[in-house]
């Protein structure tokens, strides 16, 4: 199919597939040839910011976002919707859910929900509504809580919610046939410009992708919790994720204000879990041998890891630690986590014992009378300090202007 559409400086030109997806391989990589390269070989950094001022470029002030025109994924959502937002699906509707839909629907996106669980459905337009009267109400979004919620449409069934869509955002239980069902059938019933992103925590997409027709579309979007307030995603492509699937999912989460951190090798748990998941490992240990209890854990990096690193993260806290930078820091401080290290060896599995002294002793701290409650009460906090921050004008991170 050939469709005409003014080029950046406002002359007509005829698009078609082949050309539009050379385009964006082109902006992405303009020196590098268009055969697919060995992944170790990529610059994935490089690559998403270029693809990112390519669409900023070809914009040029138009109502619509550059992806839905810039490349083959888009181009047929925006010329049949005459400059249209475009739709975002998302299949499962718990946390995670309930906050990509308030990230894509702040943003303009028109979002198409969905879970097998009709009690879910019930509950997910309250939830929305919820956080954006208090994100209103701490002055972080620009919008009425209605006019948002305007573009937020509950679907009656999973043929129904992908009407439309040029993306997928799957947020189910964490189960590997579950979401190879589920991406089988998505893999037959979307479109092969629709890309298919998978939530999970810790899955790679290999395997629940691998046998499918479509597995170069397919990849993971594993979101911080909530995504609407920590504003950062790991995009997790498997060897079989084609280079555009990469740089146009990078490209959407840019456009609504998710920091895309693309991992270049597909590793259980990814990155984010798995730095947290080594200051758990220590912690367990450390309660576990009677050093510390789990609330003074928590107290600690709460009010002294957790504060610093919410200016500069852990490299950038080495290099200003000590005076002479990472190099000094690397010197007088390599050696001793080292001896840690490998006292410590390479297995801390979590003993039932300390995991039920951790669990006693946040039933006792934390104040709500259920999960669902303190983790509202988490999210409210989170708000309220957004809020401040943004009105303080409080940069995010240190080397901001």
């Amino acid at each position: 199919m050939n469709l005409t559409r003014s080029s950046p400086r406002g002359t007509p030109r005829t698009v078609t597939s082949a050309t539009r997806r050379s385009w964006l391989l082109a902006q992405a990589t303009p020196w590098v040839p268009f055969a697919r390269r060995s992944r170790r070989s990529r610059n994935w950094a490089t690559r998403v910011k270029s693809v990112s001022a390519a669409f900023s470029r070809s914009w040029n002030g138009s109502r619509s976002s550059p992806l839905t025109w810039a490349c083959d994924r888009r181009v047929n959502t925006s010329l049949e919707h005459d400059g249209e937002a475009p739709t975002i699906a998302l299949i499962g509707v718990g946390t995670i859910g309930i906050g990509w839909a308030v990230v894509f629907a702040t943003s303009g996106c028109r979002v198409r929900v969905y879970d097998y669980e009709p009690a879910m459905l019930d509950r997910v337009i309250p939830a929305v509504e919820f956080r954006l009267n208090n994100l209103a109400e701490a002055g972080l979004i620009s919008e009425s809580p209605a006019t948002v919620l305007e573009r937020i449409v509950v679907a009656t069934s999973r043929e129904d919610v992908i009407v439309g869509a040029v993306h997928v955002q799957e947020s189910v239980t964490e189960s590997v046939e579950v979401k190879r069902d589920l991406f089988a059938w998505l893999d037959e019933a979307t479109g092969r410009g629709v890309t298919l992103a998978s939530s999970t925590s810790t899955i790679p997409s290999s395997q629940f992708t691998a046998e499918l027709a479509g597995r170069d579309r397919c990849l993971v979007v594993h979101p911080a919790n909530p995504p609407y307030l920590l504003r950062v995603a790991e995009v997790v492509p498997s060897e079989y994720t084609s280079d555009a699937t990469v740089a146009i999912t990078a490209a959407l989460l840019s456009s609504v204000r998710i920091s895309p951190i693309v991992v270049k090798n597909e590793i259980e748990g990814f990155v984010f879990n798995r730095l947290q998941g080594a200051l758990l490992r220590e912690a367990y240990f450390l309660v576990g041998e009677g050093v510390v209890t789990p609330r003074d854990v928590d107290t600690l990096v709460r009010e002294g890891l957790g504060r610093r690193w919410s200016i500069t993260g852990p490299f950038a806290t080495s290099e200003l630690n000590t005076r002479g930078g990472t190099a000094q820091h690397a010197e007088v401080i390599g050696a001793v986590y080292a001896r840690i290290g490998s006292a410590r060896g390479t297995g801390d599995p979590w003993i039932p014992q300390t995991i039920a002294y951790v669990m006693d002793e946040m039933n006792e701290l934390l104040p709500g009378d259920n999960w669902e409650a303190n983790v509202l009460r988490r999210e409210l906090a989170m708000i309220k300090l957004e809020g401040l921050r943004h009105q303080g004008d409080v940069p995010s991170v240190i080397l901001e202007s």
